[in-house]
């Protein structure tokens, strides 16, 4: 299946890019952050992507707070700068339950969603996932479910989205979705940090590589545990989601916590002043730096870490700063061979 010319030109921006923008933190969280702030936030985004030649990448949630509050934010801002949609790829997940954010994989129902995104957005929107695949109606020995893609390939056709993406998936999925759907497809969103780094031998990478789909990547500051400002669960706010999890328990965050300390003796506090570094600013490095290897040759690893600052902003893109030489990158991944994170990315604690 010959790529759609549309396809191939998101990939090719995609690529571009180094550092991608993730909105989840923006209203998923029982305080939104206040518009004023979070549109300087955003427009910094843009503003240096713009400096630096290329597009700048949203990644935005139907789902992400109640009522598509993230489409809404995301739609209030640019109707106060709409002169800088033209420069930002959006790129949107849904096909999920509001509520209780159970897929919704049926052809009707992913129209439906879509619809309902694009409505919420205000227009366009250049990517859109399925948050997680719909396996409930699959056939038996089926991949995957062979109409959600029906239903966003029609979407393509009809100019409401530029392309398809996937989110959550395994090595499998991926090959089988892109034996269907090459056509559409440009890329897919994993996780990947210090932490959590399964996509790295799990066969994910190896298959983005393969077949030449760009990898986006979530979480890459660890859900915060790589930025220095978790200490404890108490620095954690009241509502948030991660106050569920284990890894985020005290018990837990005592041997997680030991990597932090690990980057932070070991690499940040080596460096001369002249090429000072932040923590945030080395996990992003060490994210990219795989680009650099045999891994990511066919494929690019673009990392989204949120922001609801400007000052948080300009620090994880700041492309001169996250980076790290290959010395470093080899003493890190030696000490993560004996590093054993506890607490999945996603197991809820007891």
């Amino acid at each position: 299946m010959t790529e759609l010319p549309s396809t191939l030109k998101l990939k090719q921006e995609l690529s571009s890019i180094d550092t991608g923008y993730g909105l989840m933190s923006l209203t998923w969280r029982a305080e939104p952050v206040p518009k004023p702030q979070a549109f300087d936030a955003m427009k910094k985004v843009i503003e240096i992507a713009q400096s630096m030649g290329h597009k700048a990448f949203f990644n935005v949630g139907e789902f992400y707070g109640p009522d598509r509050a993230n489409l809404r934010y995301v739609k209030e801002f640019f109707e106060k700068y709409p002169e800088l949609r033209k420069d930002t790829l959006i790129s949107c997940k849904g096909a999920a339950d509001i509520a209780t954010l159970t897929p919704n994989g049926r052809h009707d129902d992913v129209v439906k969603s879509v619809e309902n995104c694009v409505a919420a957005i205000g227009g366009f929107i250049d990517i859109f996932e399925p948050a997680r695949l719909d396996l409930s109606i699959c056939s038996d020995g089926q991949a995957y479910p062979y109409e959600t893609f029906e239903a966003l390939a029609e979407m393509v056709e009809r100019g409401a989205i530029g392309g398809i993406s996937l989110s959550e998936v395994t090595a499998d999925q991926i090959r089988a979705v892109y034996k269907d759907w090459s056509k559409y497809l440009v890329c897919v969103e994993v996780e990947l940090s210090m932490f959590t780094p399964a996509i790295l031998t799990n066969g994910v990478l190896e298959a983005t590589n393969e077949l030449n789909i760009v990898t986006i990547i979530y979480s890459p500051l660890g859900r915060g545990l790589l930025t220095g400002t978790i200490t404890s669960s108490k620095d954690i706010p009241a509502g948030d989601f991660r106050n569920q999890l284990h890894r985020f328990k005290d018990e837990s965050l005592k041997q997680n916590l030991t990597l932090v300390a690990f980057l932070q003796q070991e690499i940040v506090q080596k460096r001369p002043k002249s090429e000072e570094i932040t923590l945030p600013q080395l996990a992003l490095g060490w994210v990219k730096h795989w680009n650099k290897t045999k891994l990511c040759a066919k494929t690019h690893l673009l990392p989204i870490p949120s922001g609801s600052s400007v000052t948080r902003v300009e620090e994880n893109m700041n492309e001169v700063k996250a980076q790290i030489t290959d010395e470093e990158f080899e003493r890190i991944n030696d000490y993560l061979k004996s590093f054993k994170t506890i607490g999945d990315a996603y197991e809820m604690a007891n």
